[in-house]
C-alpha cells in the first residue's frame, strides 16, 4: 500500500470516528452524557474551573449503570489513584450535594466512607482506586487529583 493511499484512508477512518461521535475531541460517550477523564492534577476547585472551562462539570454519578461505567472507564484506561466528583458536604457535614444543591439519591461509597478522617476536613468526594477499584470516599478538597468532567448530550 502507498504511502498516499495508507495517508487517506487514516484520514477518512478519522473524519468518520469525529463525526460519528457528538461528544467533543477526548471525551468518551455514554448514555446521553460526554465524559472526560483527565491526565492533570487538580484540587477540587480547581477541577471545577477546568470542566467549567471545557462547557462541562464535573461528574455528577447518578445511577449504578453511570458509576458501572465511570469505576469501569477509569480502571481499563484511566488508571490515575483517584479521581475528582462532583459531590461535597461542603455546606452541611454530612448532607451530600451534586454541583447545582442537587440531592445525591445513589451512592457507592467503600467501607467506612465517608468517614471525615482528617480531623473534620473532608467535604469533596473522589473515587480511589485502592478502595476496591474506583468506590467513592471523602477527601480533602485541598488534595490535588485527577477528575472526570461531564457534559450532558
Amino acid at each position: 500500500m502507498s504511502l498516499v493511499t495508507t495517508y487517506v484512508l487514516l484520514c477518512t477512518l478519522v473524519s468518520v470516528v469525529a463525526i460519528s461521535s457528538p461528544c467533543p475531541l477526548g471525551f468518551v460517550e455514554h448514555n446521553k452524557s460526554c465524559y472526560w477523564f483527565s491526565k492533570t492534577l487538580a484540587n477540587y476547585a480547581e477541577a471545577r474551573s477546568y470542566c467549567q472551562y471545557f462547557g462541562s462539570h464535573l461528574a455528577k454519578v447518578t445511577s449504578k449503570d453511570e458509576d458501572d461505567f465511570v469505576r469501569g472507564h477509569a480502571a481499563r484506561h484511566g488508571k490515575a489513584a483517584n479521581y475528582w466528583l462532583g459531590a461535597t458536604d461542603l455546606n452541611v457535614e454530612g448532607t451530600w450535594l451534586w454541583e447545582g444543591q442537587q440531592a445525591m439519591d445513589y451512592s457507592n461509597w467503600s467501607r467506612g466512607q465517608p468517614d471525615n478522617s482528617h480531623s473534620g476536613t473532608e467535604h469533596c468526594l473522589d473515587i480511589k482506586q485502592k478502595y476496591e477499584s474506583y468506590l467513592w470516599n471523602d477527601e480533602r478538597c485541598n488534595m490535588e487529583a485527577n477528575f472526570i468532567c461531564e457534559k450532558e448530550l
